[in-house]
Parts: C-alpha cells; structure tokens; sequence
C-alpha cells in the first residue's frame, strides 16, 4: 500500500515577490522627502564645519551617519553591495570620506536628522501603498501628508523604545561587572551574575537584530494598523524572527532590484551624455557633460588640452579622480560648474545642470519609492503568513469615526435622537399610519368620547 501524503510535513513559510503599484503621488513624496533632507543636510555641514578644513573640501554631516551606519551592513554577502549602491546613487554619499573626522555629536545629528526626514515620508509613501495594495484606491499627497504628522511620532519613539532596551539591559552588564570586581565576594556572586549577564546580551543582540532589520516592517506596521509604537515593534518583531528566511529574501530582492534601477539610471545619464558630447566641439562643454580620464600618457585627450582648459579641469573637481569608470557623475550636476566656465558658456552649464539634476532625482526618487513600497508589500505578506490576517484589512479612519460615534451614542442618546425626530401631537398623522387603526382595549379616543356624552338618537319604531 502506498505511503500516503501528509501536507503538515510542508513549512508554512511561502514566498512571495513583492509588489509596488506605481504611484506618482508617492514618488513626488520621495522626491520631496531627498529635497528637504538634502537641503537640511547642507544647513548641518554649514553649522557643523570646522574651521580648520581646507577650502575645497567636502564636509557632510547626514553622510557621516549613512557611512558609520553602512559599516553594520558592509559584512553581509552581496546584500552590502547593493546598500552601497543604494547609499552612493540615491542619498549621494560618499564612500571615501574620512570618518575620523566627524565626532560623536556630528554623527548623532545626522542620524536624527536621517532618520527624522526619512520617518515622516515614508510613512506617507507606506500610507499611499498600503491604501493601493489593499483598496486600489488613492490618496493625495495633502492627506499623505496629514496622515505622517497624524502618526510620525509612532516612529519617532520607535528607535528610541529599541535603544531603551538594549540600554537598559548594557546597564544590567555593567552593574554585574561592577559587582563581581568585588574582592572575595566577587567571586560567589559571579557564579550568578555571569549567566544572567549571558542572557542579557542575547536579550541585547536580539533586540539590536529586531530594532536594525525590522525598522522598515515598523514603518509599515504603522501605516497598515495605526495601533502605536509599541504594537508596530511587537509586529515586526514577530514576523521577523517568524520567518527570517522569508524577509531576508524579500529583503535581499528588494535591494537587488534597487540597485538595477539605480544602474538603469546611470545607464541614461551616461547614454545622454555621450551622445551629446560626440557632437560636441567645446572642449569646455564636454568637460561639463563628459570629461575625459586623466592619464599620463601620450595621445590622450587631457594631453591634448591647454593649460587654460587643464585649469578649468582641476577647478571642476575633475583633477585626481579615476575618470576611466564609464558611469560618474558629470560635473555639470555640480552648481558651481555654472561659476567655473566663461560667462559664454554660463547658460549651457546651467541647462546641463538642471537636466542632469531631473534625471538623478527621477531615478533616485523612483528607487527610494520602490524600496519603501516594497517593504509594506513585505509586511502584508508576512502578516498574512504569520496571522493569517486578509490583505484587505487595513486601518481607515473613517470607520474608525463611526465606531466612535457609537461609542459614544449609546442607546440613550439614540432614542433622544428618535423622540428628537418625533412630530408634535398636533401634527396630521403620516401617510404611512393607518388612520383608522383600533384604539388599545381600556383606552378611549376624542371621537368616541363626544359619541357618548351625545344624546341617543330615537330608533326607528319597528312593526
């Protein structure tokens, strides 16, 4: 007789792709959110510059926080990679500042800074997908908007609850070290404190994993439920150590595809920019759009230039970079490659830039957008798998308005409402109330009242 088959042998972990309804609504908001996060950037490096930097050089205070940050994720196999490029493409950092020198205050500003502009937008950006995956309806970027300040302190405190933890737990390590240092003591209290402090940093490290993997399934918890920090921690957790497999593999498709999108873009600016550049006779111009690698070689065309054009070259910032890598950015996304070039050419610089400046925002906005979208599609199907909660189901606030109208109604107010509506004794009776209907037994109307007070009329005398 043949085995049969038992489906509860079968993991319940599933996989599925993770899908981004195209929103331009969104994308405006990732757009705006690079906007204001790069402009305040600018604000913090001007603020934060030491007087002892150089002229010439780059300051960037967020971008200390993305490279310290980055340094956490530099060891994971191919994922890495893709942060990067993600990083490098998209929020434009730069891989070969030198950490050393930004202190610990300018690296915790940046980070409140990073995360602070980040948190607000893409709750809206979750807001607006989520509304798509689950309805198919809409949202405008007013009511996108509103709804991220309505809640943005849910992930606000949501980085600062994970950091209390994990504190609070470091805080229980030390004060175990402080007390097996105790002479003789010390030693009897070790047998104790030391497994409870092995516990602790388990505790520490798990919650480290949850609050750093699972911040973007918090984010999305909190556009899908709407139930507070507390709650939208607890989830993401939950569905994290649930199925770490599953996320991860979303996770690490999610940074792929980013990271396609990003070349795809680099693929467009350096198309645009060769095909512009070959018909091209300035030689200033193609140092703004397409300059050639500088090498110390006969022939070539930096070699062919004049001390003049070479100046311009090193001006640009072009001097002392490997150009040989096809894909760069052009110097012409730089503003001040519009003060460098002779006042004839001013005008093309400024074209150059603002189209080059369009494209790098399109491309980064759209991956920003697909990064975040993607990970509310990740938390609708890790909620389904986990919970087996429906992907319709999602927190409106309208429902939410007519519950509280109930609430707070009761079946008191209710019939006041009916006695309210109720016409006056007076009035003619409605059209749907039979004016005939029987009195009550034991009750008497007006009419039959003045019926009986009335004198009985003579009958008619029979034979």
């Amino acid at each position: 007789m043949a085995e049969q088959f038992d489906p509860g042998i079968l993991p319940r972990t599933y996989f599925r792709a993770p899908r981004v309804p195209f929103d331009f609504r969104a994308l405006a908001l990732a757009i705006l959110g690079f906007l204001v996060y790069w402009s305040g950037g600018l604000l913090l490096s001007e603020i934060f510059w030491p007087s002892n930097l150089p002229d010439g050089a780059s300051y960037d205070v967020p971008g200390a926080f993305l490279l310290w940050a980055f340094e956490l994720f530099r060891g994971i196999p191919y994922i890495g990679g893709s942060i990067a490029e993600l990083l490098t493409g998209a929020l434009r950092m730069d891989p070969g500042m030198n950490l050393d020198a930004y202190g610990f205050w300018e690296i915790l500003v940046g980070g409140v800074w990073f995360i602070g502009v980040w948190s607000f937008f893409a709750l809206g950006i979750h807001r607006i997908t989520t509304l798509r995956i689950a309805r198919d309806e809409g949202l405008s970027i007013g009511e996108a908007l509103a709804f991220s300040a309505k809640n943005w302190v849910t992930l606000l405190l949501a980085p600062i609850i994970v950091g209390g933890v994990i504190g609070l737990f470091y805080a229980c390590n030390m004060l175990a070290g402080l007390a097996i240092s105790i002479p003789g003591l010390g030693g009897i209290l070790a047998l104790i404190l030391v497994p409870l402090a092995f516990i602790s940093t388990l505790l520490i490290l798990l919650v480290g994993l949850g609050g750093v993997f699972g911040l973007p399934l918090i984010g999305a918890a909190a556009a899908w439920e709407c139930n507070g920090s507390l709650d939208a921690i607890s989830r993401a957790f939950s569905y994290l150590f649930a199925r770490p497999l599953q996320f991860f593999w979303n996770f690490f498709l999610i940074f792929l595809f980013t990271g396609i999108i990003l070349l795809v873009g680099s693929w467009f600016t350096f198309t645009f920019a060769k095909s512009i550049d070959s018909g091209v006779v300035s030689t200033q111009q193609t140092l703004l759009i397409d300059p050639p690698p500088k090498v110390l070689q006969e022939g070539s065309d930096y070699g062919d230039y004049d001390e003049q054009t070479k100046a311009l070259y090193k001006d640009l910032g072009i001097d002392g970079r490997d150009r040989r890598a096809p894909l760069l950015v052009p110097p012409a996304m730089d503003i001040k490659a519009v003060g460098a070039v002779d006042w004839t050419y001013k005008l093309n610089a400024l074209v150059f830039w603002l189209f080059f400046n369009f494209i790098w925002l399109g491309v980064s906005g759209y991956a920003l957008y697909w990064l975040i979208g993607a990970s509310s599609s990740v938390y609708a199907d890790l909620r389904a798998d986990v919970d087996g909660t429906e992907e319709d189901e999602v927190y409106i606030e309208e429902e939410d308005q007519d519950l509280d109208v109930v609430a707070e109604g009761g079946p008191a107010e209710e019939a006041a409402a009916v006695a309210d509506d109720t016409p006056p004794a007076d009035e003619p009776a409605k059209a749907d109330e039979p004016a005939d209907a029987p009195a009550a037994e034991g009750e008497s109307t007006p009419e039959a009242e003045s019926t009986d007070d009335a004198e009985p009329e003579d009958k008619p005398e029979t034979e």
